[in-house]
């Protein structure tokens, strides 16, 4: 049979020969050779062998094989590895089994939907949220930049590039009423803005039946303010911004098996803070054409905590004991983005109408890291041995291009004040960078162990490549097409001063929802 190790594939018939005969150190014969194999092919047959969950399993089972040789000269932390991957395969040999010899390490499980779950809690599939949380924070800051440049226009033309957070703004344009009649600027050329938007969202797992999807669900909350400055000489605007974003993103939790004592899956939370800095440049025609570029630097940080849990109801030897673990991490990212945006704003009376096209590419890293084990925090065994059960994972590389089209509406109102403008939005992007993501991950132990001169020769490897416990967690494929609707209302006085409120929304994209608020305010000198 051949399996997916970090992306290649191995034959593993040799390998796994070598488990009947080592198997008595495991504590039992073990009569089928590849027993997480055989154990994922009766549950759900190929498929489910190549799921992330799947992959993942069969990465504990050759750990656990590579590690019967060292079994007697390892750390504490090896041992602990060695114990958690033994209980783990001698559970799948027993389902295998029927039951009808109890091995000395298995868990207990009577319902395959447990074991399923305990080996999906050890594969930090979790993680893949941080991409979407990253693009995120990229995406917002171009988006409040647009909408400055559409203000500066007297249109609310933006570019919007976000999923989860955009927003208007809005200023005079021909015909508004506080712009002179006689076409001169009413203010100073340059203009300072500020604007603060809250978004929330949620979004579904792959499968919310079973533990074998590709993705878990989450809900999460974004903060973020962005302060700028730009200079405008005649039909030309240059400007440069600085935005800080918040993330707060916790996974749903889900339930598994018959005979389940609480909730196996409790995934834990992702906190990001994101700090990026953006230099614009605009420049319209006498005809309402416009042409929009900007470019921009973020950096993120990461506070990550993941959560272990899984159980054993009737464990056959003392260390087989419940685990409730929390694995913690605390990677960096950066980000560079760029954007055009090609539009016309065209008045009619009062009211603006503002076609545009645009297009954004956005390139993500986040650094290669390594979890921290908390040890196992149960209250049955206190103080249990820590830094076995970690994962590290590669650097991540994301990548979008996308295009949107789109078109926004306002009407100028003048009142005793200054103006009241009312808009409605509406762009459809289409993503061209939309295969599913894959990131390696391994366990963090097995550099240790490959670097250990102490150790008897062995198969564990530093780095991504080859390694023993190596396996790749795949995504599921990002939308290609979806939907941002908004609508909003404005207010400026004559002496230059402007407000807005927007609400905006997420529509057509699969498995996730997200509405945002938006507040603006702005002024010339």
């Amino acid at each position: 049979m051949r399996i997916n190790r970090c992306g290649f594939r191995t034959n593993l018939s040799s390998a796994f020969s070598l488990l009947l005969a080592a198997a008595a150190v495991l504590g039992s014969p073990l009569a089928v050779a590849q027993p997480v194999q055989t154990f994922l092919m009766e549950q759900g047959g190929v498929e489910l062998t190549e799921s992330n969950v799947g992959q993942s399993a069969i990465a504990v089972q050759l750990t656990c094989l590579e590690l019967i040789p060292l079994s007697g000269e390892l750390t504490a932390a090896g041992s602990e590895l060695f114990a958690r991957c033994g209980e783990l395969v001698h559970t799948a040999d027993n389902f295998n089994r029927d039951g009808s010899s109890a091995l000395p390490r298995q868990l207990g499980y009577t319902d395959a939907e447990e074991l399923l779950a305990a080996f999906q809690q050890v594969n930090g599939e979790e993680i893949q949220a941080t991409a979407n949380m990253s693009q995120n924070a990229s995406n917002e800051q171009f988006s409040t930049i647009a909408v400055r440049l559409g203000a500066l226009r007297g249109a609310t033309s933006a570019s919007l590039t976000s999923v989860t957070a955009t927003g208007a703004e809005f200023m005079f344009g021909s015909g508004g009423g506080a712009a002179a009649d006689d076409g001169s600027m009413p203010f100073g050329p340059w203009g300072w803005f500020f604007r603060g938007t809250y978004t929330t969202g949620e979004r579904d797992p792959s499968d919310p039946t079973s533990f074998v999807g590709q993705e878990n669900g989450f809900e999460f909350d974004q903060y973020g303010v962005t302060i700028g400055i730009d200079h405008s000489s005649g039909a030309s605007v240059w400007g440069v911004a600085l935005a800080y974003s918040s993330y707060d993103l916790e996974m749903t939790s889900q339930n598994a098996g018959a005979n389940i004592q609480t909730q196996v899956v409790d995934a834990g939370e992702i906190e990001a803070d994101s700090i990026s800095g953006t230099f614009f440049y605009d420049h319209s025609g006498q005809d309402g054409v416009y042409l929009s570029a900007l470019a921009g630097y973020g950096a993120q940080t990461f506070d990550m905590a993941r959560n272990f849990i899984y159980f054993a109801p009737s464990p056959g030897v003392a260390d087989v004991v419940d685990q409730t673990r929390s694995l913690i991490a605390a990677p960096d990212g950066d980000s560079l983005a760029a954007s055009l945006t090609l539009g016309r704003a065209i008045y009619r009376g009062s009211f603006v109408i503002d076609p545009h096209l645009g297009v954004t590419y956005d390139r993500i890293i986040i650094d290669r890291y390594a979890e921290v084990d908390s040890g196992n925090t149960n209250s049955a065994n206190p103080g249990a041995i820590q830094d076995g059960m970690q994962l590290a994972f590669d650097e991540q590389k994301i990548n979008s291009r996308r295009t949107n089209l789109g078109i926004q509406i306002s009407s100028n109102i003048n009142t005793s004040f200054g103006s009241v403008r009312p808009t409605l939005s509406a762009d459809w992007f289409h993503e061209f960078e939309n295969d599913p993501r894959v990131i390696k991950v391994k366990y963090a132990l097995e550099d240790t162990l490959a670097n250990d001169a102490s150790l008897p020769t062995n198969g564990f490897q530093t780095g991504f490549d080859g390694c023993v416990s190596c396996f790749s967690l795949t995504s599921e494929e990002p939308d290609s097409d979806f939907i941002v609707a908004g609508a909003g209302i404005a207010a400026a006085t004559r002496g230059g001063f402007q407000t807005f409120l927007m609400f905006e929304a997420l529509l057509g994209y699969e498995k996730l929802d997200a509405y945002s608020v938006t507040l603006g305010l702005r002024g010339q000198f």
